[in-house]
C-alpha cells in the first residue's frame, strides 16, 4: 500500500506493506513487520491500495464518511 502524506507544501508517499493506528499516527511495516515509517495523522493525506490490495464493497459504493453533530 502507498501512505500518503503532506508535510509541508507537498505530498510525500512512502509504500509499506501493513501498517498500525495508534493515537497519534500511523506506524508503517514492511514485509518482515519492520517499521519503515511513521506517519502522524496531522499530515497524513490518504492510504492508497496497491492493485490486487483492493477490497469490493457490497453494493460497489464505499460508505459514507460519518460527521458528527455539533
Amino acid at each position: 500500500m502507498r501512505v500518503v502524506y503532506k508535510p509541508g507544501n507537498s505530498y510525500e508517499e512512502i509504500d509499506c506493506f501493513d501498517f498500525r493506528e495508534y493515537e497519534h499516527g500511523v506506524v508503517l511495516h514492511d514485509e518482515q513487520g519492520h517499521n519503515v515509517g511513521y506517519v502522524p495523522h496531522e499530515i497524513l493525506s490518504h492510504i492508497e491500495p496497491h492493485p490486487g490490495e483492493e477490497v469490493d464493497f457490497e453494493d460497489g459504493q464505499p460508505p459514507e464518511p460519518a460527521h458528527d453533530e455539533e
